[in-house]
């Protein structure tokens, strides 16, 4: 990392065996830094051929954590499959605990509803496009122009207006 950095590494490989190896580390009580190079350059948008995942920890835990890496690819005979499944599911768990103070959790958006306001203006620009086009129920003679545009706020106004009710009964 920093060349006076309070961290030293003690692994270096795969990102899966690393995702591993750091919350091995989290619950043996051992605080580490998971850092991965190319995960960083492709977000930047530089791109990158390194694939290593580097993990950190502070000085005075680096003895205890490279006698627990050590045992943990000692002891550990499963395959980079079961380590991502171990990994991913570890990271659900700790999702779950998240709280909204520590960082913001991704809720699903709701559809927006319609305002009163929205209502009013849909329902009123219905009604002044039938207006427009009332002298033709009558025989008069209009433009085309004029039955084109009134006729085309007519029908987006009254589908906003039946796709709002609908809605509001499906949810009722």
């Amino acid at each position: 990392m920093i060349k006076d950095s309070n961290y030293e590494r003690v692994y270096a490989g795969s990102e899966i065996n690393a995702n591993y190896l750091k919350n091995y580390l989290e619950d043996a009580g051992i605080k580490s830094i998971l850092r991965n190079d190319k995960e960083s350059a492709l977000r930047g948008g530089f791109g990158s051929f390194e694939s290593e995942a580097l993990i950190f920890v502070e000085k005075e835990n680096l003895i205890k954590a490279k006698h627990l890496v050590e045992k943990a690819f000692a002891e550990a005979k499963h395959s980079d499959s079961e380590l991502e499944v171990e990994a991913s599911q570890s990271r659900l768990e700790e999702e779950k605990t998240v709280t909204s103070e520590g960082r913001p959790l991704i809720q699903k958006e709701e559809k927006p509803k319609r305002s009163r306001w929205n209502l009013i203006l849909n329902l009123g620009l219905l009604i002044y496009s039938l207006w427009r086009l009332y002298p033709l129920t009558q025989g008069e003679d209009l433009s085309t122009f004029r039955i084109f545009i009134s006729g085309f706020i007519a029908a987006i106004s009254a589908f906003a207006l039946i796709k709002h009710f609908s809605n509001r009964t499906k949810a009722e």
